[in-house]
Formats: structure tokens, sequence, C-alpha cells
């Protein structure tokens, strides 16, 4: 099956709309970059963030000196990642299905993936958390972003009803069962999760035990 074929579901026309604008909501999730990158000790890691979008969590990682390379399948996304990257970087860009990344096994330190899997559906979200424990070097860190949600049920209501002025028909879907459905269909097992903006989003931190 071809990369076509197989992400009937991705609207690119939605993400070519977006990517002039992306970076003008990226406030809101700003502070949690440098946490991410912050949670990746050895400077001499080499990281591969999924679903890179306009290349932001990839920066901070590059800014801390690691070897990134970013993946995404929106061309227009990475056009704008591209205008990001200094010489200083040890980073690249690739356009790139994430369910079928084009490197071998245990590639990788570390891998990422920010305000993905919220946006695409559950099978395809499966096959990239597969991905990254292949590409992902055994006792590496698997680290997931994405949305949460809070206890508090007008916080709650609140975040979701902002949520949906852009997020996908998917983005219901993935709020219902929860990211921890996921991780357990990967045997993924969260060692650290933390909470942020009021419990609207979470970062989960796995061990790929493999």
């Amino acid at each position: 099956m071809d990369v076509k074929e197989k992400h009937k579901w991705y609207n690119v026309r939605w993400f070519k709309r977006m990517a002039p604008v992306y970076d003008y909501i990226e406030f809101l999730v700003s502070s949690l970059r440098k946490k991410v990158a912050n949670k990746i000790k050895d400077k001499n890691s080499k990281i591969l963030d999924l679903a890179c979008g306009t290349g932001n969590q990839s920066i901070a990682f590059a800014k801390r000196g690691f070897s990134v390379v970013g993946i995404d399948l929106s061309p227009d996304m990475l056009r704008y990642a591209n205008k990001k990257i200094k010489s200083s970087y040890k980073l690249k860009f690739i356009y790139g299905d994430a369910t079928k990344i084009d490197y071998k096994n245990s590639t990788f330190d570390a891998s990422s993936i920010s305000f993905g899997l919220h946006d695409m559906p559950e099978e395809i979200g499966l096959m990239i958390l597969k991905e990254m424990i292949r590409t992902t070097k055994k006792n590496g860190q698997i680290i997931i972003v994405d949305y949460h949600k809070p206890r508090n049920k007008m916080i709650a209501w609140i975040g979701f009803r902002i949520a949906k002025l852009w997020e996908s028909k998917y983005y219901d879907h993935f709020m219902n069962v929860g990211l921890e459905r996921y991780l357990k269909a990967v045997n993924l097992k969260p060692l650290n999760k933390e909470t942020h903006l009021l419990g609207n989003m979470q970062i989960v931190e796995c061990k790929n035990i493999k």
C-alpha cells in the first residue's frame, strides 16, 4: 500500500492552510518544548521527532546540541520548519511516512511525538508508536506529548471547546479513550507522567523495553 492510499485520512489542505499560521498559536505549548528537550540527558543523543510539523520540538532538541531528525507528512509544514534551521544545529527535516520510517532498528537514542496522536486514526497512531519502538534503542526514551483530560469538569469542558475550534474529528476519539489505551496496545509503560496547562496537556515518558 502506497503512502497516499494508507493516509487517505490525512487532510493535506488543512495542513497547507495551517502551515503559515501554526506558529502563531505555538505560544499555547511553547513552555512544554524546553521541558521535553531537558528530559534527554546524554548530549550525544540522536533523536527522532515524528509528526514534527513546523519543527518547534525538533528545534528545542537541536538547541541543546542533540542530533535530530524530524519527519512529517506535510511538505507545507516542513517548508516552514526548514526556514528555522541554523548552521549550528545538527538537524534535518524529512518528508516521510511515520508508519514506515526509513531507518534501521535501534538507530535512535530517543524518540518523540508531540500533538500528533490525537490528530489521526487510532490504528495509524499505533503503527507510529510501533515504529518509534523499532527505531529507538533498547532502554531508550520514548516521549509523547498530547492532550489530557483534566479532572476538573469545568476546565475539561473549556479546554475541549477551545481545542474543537481547530482540531480534527479524531480528537474526540483520542480524548474519549485516552493515551493510556494506545500505550497499553503497544506494551509501552509510562515511567513518568506530567500534566500541564491546568491539566489539559500531558508529557509521558516511557522506557523502550522492546
